[in-house]
């Protein structure tokens, strides 16, 4: 269950869908659905998609109506009503034996879908949690309430699980943790031919991605390189795209940096296939799926300490303290400078990937969560 899901697909809906088609791998899966809106990030009322689709892939498709359609601008997921009778009719026709909610923003879509399958499907919670402001306090008894029905709650790292269980006064028994993957391409980054260093960076423009940071750090960063090097910044625009393309005008950067805007899956694997390093200054990241989309290309990594990235970045990753300018700017330096360092940090990366951050290992470890206490799961949803 997510509120948003294809045709956009963002960093959670993307775990969804690689989770699923890892999933349906499985002789003990027969069927995977998703319950979610109609309407595309962020609160964009498509009230002409239908009610029910099939991706290419096999993955089913329920859609609810939300009233009003404008949603207020106050919140990620759309504050409108969604009818109790509509979830309970889509259940029905699914019949799903787990009921698995990702991300803990919906709680109207939660709690219908618990009142209405409790005591007949088994249900699991992947929060992928945020800290709280004072402003959505208000959520914190609506997501207790929601965790503490459920039969487990999978927080991504240990950082996640303590916040989870501050936050919605989990019991630790009732957790376990249970991280995201990264699609096992099989290709490694071939990069420019080391004539001209790319630098990838893939996420949505907007603040808390923190483009326009990086770009400052690359502009004071780029005359200490000792090869040419370029910028790629990746996603759709979410509020920073003119204050970033502004910023590389007046910085004299037009030349050195590149602003693809939203692009398809193939034009992103071909951007990872010819980039020579991945760098992300988030304000947070509960797991960092990007991350580990780059690392199983070859590509090292560099970030900072905010969030999860500490423990998911193990190895192939350089983690400087959080928003030290000099940290980030000598971290860059080395990578564009030093082609073995470079080199060998992204093979480590790949490595480490391949053994702990793939979908395939992830699929593994939730079937056995789904199967927990059951003889077995054939077939199942």
């Amino acid at each position: 269950m997510s509120p948003y899901f294809r045709p956009y697909l963002g960093g959670i809906e993307r775990a969804i869908e690689q989770l699923s088609l890892q999933l349906l791998r499985s002789q003990a899966v027969d069927e995977i659905g998703v319950l979610t809106t109609k309407y595309a990030f962020p609160r964009i009322p498509q009230p002409d998609w239908p009610d029910r689709d099939v991706t290419e892939d096999g993955i089913r498709i329920w859609r609810l109506d939300g009233f009003p359609r404008r949603a207020p601008p106050v919140f990620s997921v759309p504050l409108v009503w969604f009818p109790p009778s509509q979830v309970d009719r889509y259940l029905k026709e699914f019949d799903p034996d787990v009921v698995h909610f990702v991300g803990d923003g919906w709680f109207w879509g939660h709690f219908w879908s618990w009142f209405h399958y409790r005591g007949r499907a088994k249900f699991i919670f992947t929060p992928s949690f945020h800290t709280l402001p004072l402003t959505k306090q208000w959520l914190r008894p609506l997501n207790s309430f929601i965790c503490r029905r459920m039969d487990r709650v999978v927080p991504l790292t240990t950082l996640e699980q303590q916040a989870v269980g501050r936050a919605y006064w989990i019991p630790s028994h009732k957790m376990e943790i249970i991280g995201w993957g990264a699609s096992e391409t099989g290709m490694s980054s071939q990069g420019t031919g080391g004539e001209v260093i790319t630098i990838l960076c893939v996420g949505r423009l907007g603040k808390h991605k923190g483009q326009m940071w990086l770009v400052e750090t690359y502009q004071q960063a780029r005359a200490s390189f000792t090869k040419p090097a370029r910028l790629v910044l990746v996603g759709r625009d979410e509020g920073d795209e003119e204050a970033i393309r502004q910023l590389v005008s007046t910085s004299g950067l037009e030349s050195e940096v590149l602003i693809t805007g939203e692009v398809s899956d193939q034009e992103l694997a071909e951007w990872y296939t010819a980039s020579d390093m991945f760098v992300l200054f988030s304000h947070y990241e509960a797991f960092g799926l990007v991350y580990a989309e780059a690392m199983l290309y070859n590509l090292p990594v560099l970030t900072h300490d905010v969030g999860a990235n500490s423990e998911v970045l193990a190895a192939g990753a350089v983690v400087t303290p959080r928003f030290d300018q000099a940290a980030a700017i000598e971290g860059l330096v080395r990578l564009v400078n030093d082609d073995d360092y470079r080199t060998t940090l992204g093979r480590q990366g790949r490595e480490y990937a391949l053994e702990h951050l793939t979908w395939s290992a992830v699929a593994q470890k939730y079937l056995a969560l789904y199967q927990e206490g059951e003889s077995s799961l054939t077939p199942g949803r």
